[in-house]
C-alpha cells in the first residue's frame, strides 16, 4: 500500500469540512426576503395599471417594479441554490426603495394641466418605498455579514 493510498482513505477533517463549505448558505437564509421584493415589484407594476397614475410616476413604478421582480428573482435564485446573497443587489434594491419614497414628491405633483397625483398613489408609492428600502438595506446587511464571515474563515 502506498502513502497516496493511505491519504485517500483519511477521514475528512473538520478543517477540510469548512472549506468545503466556504461561501454556501445552507439554511438559505434570505431567501424569502429576496421573494417578498419581486412581489412587490409585482405589485408595483400592477397598481400602475390599477391605480393609474399620472404619466411620470407609471413609468418610474413600472420599471422600478420590472427591476424589483429581476433584482429579487436573481437573488432568490442564488439562495435557494444555498449560495450567499448579492450585497450589491441588496444595496440596489435599498435604492430603488428610497427612489419609490421620492418619487411622490419629485414627479407627482403636477404633469401636463396641473393633474395632482390621487393620495392613494402618493402613500402606495411611499409605503411601498419604505418596505423595499427596509428589505433591501437588511438583505445587503445580511449579505455583507456572511461574506465577511466567509473572508475570516479563509485566512
Amino acid at each position: 500500500m502506498s502513502d497516496s493510498d493511505a491519504y485517500d482513505r483519511q477521514e475528512p477533517r473538520e478543517d477540510d469540512y469548512d472549506e468545503r463549505r466556504v461561501g454556501r448558505n445552507p439554511r438559505e437564509a434570505g431567501k424569502w426576503i429576496s421573494a417578498f421584493v419581486a412581489v412587490l415589484g409585482l405589485w408595483l407594476v400592477a397598481q400602475a395599471y390599477m391605480l393609474n397614475p399620472i404619466a411620470g410616476n407609471f413609468w418610474s413604478d413600472v420599471i422600478v417594479g420590472v427591476a424589483l421582480i429581476a433584482l429579487g428573482g436573481y437573488n432568490y435564485y442564488r439562495r435557494s441554490d444555498e449560495g450567499l446573497g448579492s450585497v450589491a443587489v441588496g444595496a440596489f434594491v435599498a435604492l430603488l426603495g428610497l427612489w419609490l419614497i421620492a418619487t411622490p414628491f419629485i414627479l407627482g405633483s403636477t404633469d401636463g394641466a396641473g393633474a395632482v397625483e390621487t393620495d392613494a398613489e402618493f402613500w402606495n408609492d411611499v409605503v411601498t418605498g419604505t418596505v423595499v428600502f427596509i428589505l433591501g438595506a437588511y438583505s445587503a446587511y445580511q449579505a455583507r455579514d456572511r461574506h465577511a464571515a466567509v473572508q475570516t474563515t479563509r485566512t
